[in-house]
């Protein structure tokens, strides 16, 4: 246990404060936090003036107690926000280490906990501010508890484990909701059919465990209706839940299968055993010689946790990459049982080979999409070449190996590399993308011209969430539209317009005017370049800020700053 934690903190530290805050969800969970601390509301959910009706508060009180313990608000530390997806990262690999101990003995659990730790979309989750990790937490916590259940020892009632499973299941609807009951109930379901028996589901109804749950989920549950008057669970079920059920819910639509095939890079390097991984399930699952053997059940076990819900979810019109983490502790416990019985026998041969085609040209698709995007964003990569070269020698080892049946060998050479490339990337390579980093050289430009929370900004074009946790809740982001004179600018405030479209100089002739009929004129100040990664789209990013004009008297209580441009720059009229 203290190996596979140090594994985890050795992946997930790495870049946590170096990267970042990402666009859209994480910069709009991280703003939202503030506005709990800053407002002292734990109930209500808000992005600005907005209800964030979507999902319950669990992650963003996770949040909130993080920066409240370890940071300052108003410094808004993304690294901070980011801890509990490490601590939620930390429970999902001890907890399926415990669950597949039971399971599968010990060595097994050892080899899955890992897989699922050096896993690309879990390393990834565990590094942002979002329900993901948590909810991947819980739901290994939860898969674990019914692992106990069903192997609990004669002389144990399997309540602690039965208390354990309410307990999980609890914090993973304050975090996201119903999805995790969904996977358990998909599960039970699906081994009543499969086994015609449930006499190892009888410690669930001991009362302590429903009431444990109640007791997590329903005081806020009634805070927020009276709050929202039910608002709330109207927009977050008949809202954001039917509209990723009906359609693809902000253009993330996929058609079934996806998942299917992203699960070679999203489960990568776990992909080089993947394959095997479920033959050997399947086979096991099936064995009549050993159905009635804790092997066997295990896999009926972990089978019905990732088929029905995988299913369900490549049905589903609304598809992300994260959404199937839930099951990934389940897929790691299988592969690390196909590890340790291919490291007996030499099965599955046809299987190993596809499974490594597929993982070799994962990883030099990787390390050259690394190198593409840091050349394309950043500055010209220079050691990243020798890296992720390593990566690439270290990936083609592991195939090697597998090959030759050496596939224990083959498996530490795959989260080697996969260790390698997350560190560099975390670490280095994603923090220099500075072409991507629109927001922040936003934020460095502003502040080097005395920018102050006391003066507000005004980016009708350029509205992503992280600059709105970056400059501060009260600026005015969109409402392009909007009558101007409702925002009350004067002087020393700041105006951000996109060059990049091209209705931009028509409405920036349109506000010079108005403010000219106020004795104000906006004072070009510099030009940021760069790319929007969440529209795809250029952008070209003129800070103005309003000042008195030549020959006017101030009538205003606004003060005037100095400005830092020369003269030349000062007078340079507005593009």
């Amino acid at each position: 246990m203290a190996l596979l934690a140090i594994l985890v903190l050795i992946i997930a530290l790495p870049g946590l404060a170096n990267m970042p805050v990402i666009d859209r969800d994480e910069a709009r969970y991280a703003q939202a936090t503030v506005q709990m601390i800053e407002t002292g509301d734990y109930v209500n959910i808000r992005f600005q003036d907005r209800a964030r009706n979507k999902k319950p508060a669990g992650a963003y009180w996770a949040q909130a107690a993080s920066v409240n313990m370890l940071s300052d608000v108003n410094k808004r530390p993304i690294w901070a926000h980011r801890l509990p997806s490490v601590l939620a990262a930390l429970l999902a690999i001890l907890a399926t280490y415990w669950g597949g101990t039971r399971m599968l003995g010990r060595e097994v659990a050892f080899i899955g906990a890992g897989l699922l730790a050096v896993s690309m979309i879990f390393v990834f989750e565990a590094h942002i501010a979002k329900t993901d990790a948590l909810l991947c937490g819980f739901s290994a916590l939860t898969l674990a508890s019914l692992g106990h259940l069903r192997n609990h020892a004669p002389d144990n009632k399997g309540r602690c484990a039965a208390v354990l499973f309410w307990f999980a299941l609890g914090c993973a609807v304050m975090i996201k909701g119903p999805l995790l009951p969904i996977v358990v109930i998909l599960t039970i379901i699906c081994l009543l059919i499969w086994e015609r028996k449930g006499a190892w589901l009888k410690p669930l109804l001991f009362f302590a465990g429903p009431l444990l749950f109640l007791a997590i989920i329903l005081p806020w549950g009634i805070l927020i209706w009276q709050a929202t008057d039910g608002a709330f669970f109207t927009d977050a079920i008949g809202g954001d839940l039917v509209s990723k059920l009906k359609d693809g819910q902000e253009r993330h639509g996929g058609v079934p299968g996806y998942y299917s095939l992203a699960v070679w890079i999203t489960f990568w390097p776990g992909s080089l055993v993947l394959l095997p991984g479920l033959a050997f399930a399947f086979r096991a699952a099936k064995n009549k010689a050993l159905k009635d053997t804790p092997v066997a059940g295990a896999a009926r076990l972990l089978l019905a946790w990732i088929l029905p819900f995988w299913l369900l979810l490549e049905f589903t019109p609304t598809k992300l990459p994260h959404y199937i983490l839930p099951v990934y502790p389940a897929l790691a416990l299988l592969c690390g049982a196909s590890i340790l019985t291919l490291s007996h026998v030499k099965e599955f041969s046809i299987l190993r080979r596809v499974s490594s085609a597929f993982y070799l040209v994962i990883s030099i698709a990787l390390a050259g999409g690394i190198l593409f995007a840091q050349s394309y964003y950043g500055n010209f990569p220079t050691w990243s070449f020798a890296v992720l070269g390593l990566v690439i020698i270290l990936s083609l080892l592991a195939v090697i190996n597998l090959w030759g049946g050496k596939i224990k060998l083959a498996m530490i050479t795959a989260s080697l590399s996969a260790i390698i490339l997350y560190v560099s990337a975390y670490q280095f390579i994603m923090p220099s993308l500075v072409d991507l980093r629109v927001t922040d050289q936003v934020k460095t430009a502003l502040n080097s011209y005395n920018y102050s929370v006391k003066q507000k900004v005004f980016s009708p074009h350029y509205s992503e969430p992280s600059l709105v946790y970056r400059l501060g809740t009260h600026i005015i982001v969109g409402k392009e539209d909007e009558d101007i004179t409702n925002f009350q600018l004067g002087i020393g405030d700041f105006i951000i317009l996109d060059y990049a479209r091209e209705t931009t100089k028509q409405y920036a002739k349109k506000l010079s005017e108005m403010f000219q009929k106020n004795g104000l004129c906006m004072q070009p100040l510099e030009v940021i370049k760069g790319t929007n990664y969440s529209k795809g789209d250029k952008v070209e990013l003129g800070i103005l800020r309003l000042k008195l004009c030549m020959g006017m008297k101030a009538g205003m209580k606004a003060e005037i700053k100095p400005s830092k441009l020369s003269e030349k720059q000062s007078t340079k009229p507005v593009p």
